[in-house]
């Protein structure tokens, strides 16, 4: 089942399958902000990630002696959600453990996705409730793909990540350049690169040709990535991961890694947003 909401100035349709938003134009110009999920070149389109970030080291990870494996990014942009609420302008839907979550993560666990209209914004919030009586161990994180070229007299080449303000970046493989900006063909031609430790400090990342601009709001996360699968990809990802919190960290499904440990009957929640400015 698909959702649509709508206000006087946008449109959003909504996936039960993986919770994500599949569309999202203006209405005044009708242009397509999300990636069309073509599977010549990636199958999804903003998927949650969630019960964890990333890849398992050699696609499993043990817990209390017992072995699990499960896929780059965990189960959720494969799940069906259900759908808890909607009206015309927001939509509420939700995961919880079933038989086949337990198979590959052996905990009980809410995540509840809602998702707002505000102007031209469309702001998504999620909640993770451990519904346990033990540590939830979880990481999330987002990865929203918009297409690059959001228009068809452009091309990939002519975009720019802009910064509000001058960033100072630092990336073990890339070297970014100080200032508030820097060209997406330069320096996302593929593969991903991640900015860790609330190095970023602006609140949105503005995706731009210089006439259209998509601007992803980051508020409350410590991380952020860009991704591009290779140099022949119509889309670029921009990626809030892992919001910061206080919560208990382990290395649970990585070593190299360590992950929140969300207490017993507890809750954690964030949220991030996109719209097209122009």
């Amino acid at each position: 089942m698909e959702i649509t909401l709508q206000n006087e100035f946008v449109r959003a349709v909504i996936s039960q399958q993986a919770a994500e938003v599949i569309s999202f134009k203006r209405l005044d110009n009708g242009i397509e902000t999300i990636w069309c999920r073509d599977p010549a070149f990636w199958f999804n389109c903003n998927p949650i990630l969630f019960p964890y970030t990333g890849p398992l080291k050699e696609g499993r990870y043990t817990f209390e002696g017992k072995t699990y494996e499960l896929g780059q990014h965990g189960f959720a942009r494969r799940s069906w959600f259900a759908i808890k609420d909607h009206d015309e302008t927001s939509a509420t839907l939700y995961l919880k453990e079933n038989e086949e979550t337990l198979k590959v993560y052996p905990f009980p666990f809410t995540l509840t996705v809602h998702y707002r209209l505000e102007g031209y914004k469309i702001v998504i919030s999620y909640t993770v409730e451990n519904t346990g009586n033990r540590d939830l161990p979880f990481d999330i994180g987002f990865h929203p793909a918009f297409n690059c070229p959001l228009t068809p007299d452009k091309t990939y080449d002519d975009y720019c990540i802009v910064f509000p303000q001058e960033e100072n970046l630092h990336h073990p493989e890339k070297a970014i350049p100080d200032g508030n900006h820097f060209s997406v063909a330069q320096f996302v031609a593929e593969g991903s690169f991640f900015y860790n430790d609330n190095q970023i400090k602006s609140e949105y990342v503005d995706l731009t040709d210089g006439v259209h601009t998509v601007r992803v709001g980051k508020k409350g996360f410590n991380t952020i990535g860009f991704w591009r699968k290779n140099t022949e990809t119509p889309f670029m990802c921009i990626e809030p991961w892992a919001p910061a919190n206080d919560l208990k960290k382990a290395a649970f499904f990585r070593d190299d890694k360590l992950v929140n440990l969300l207490p017993a009957g507890q809750k954690l929640d964030c949220e991030y947003y996109f719209e097209l400015v122009k």
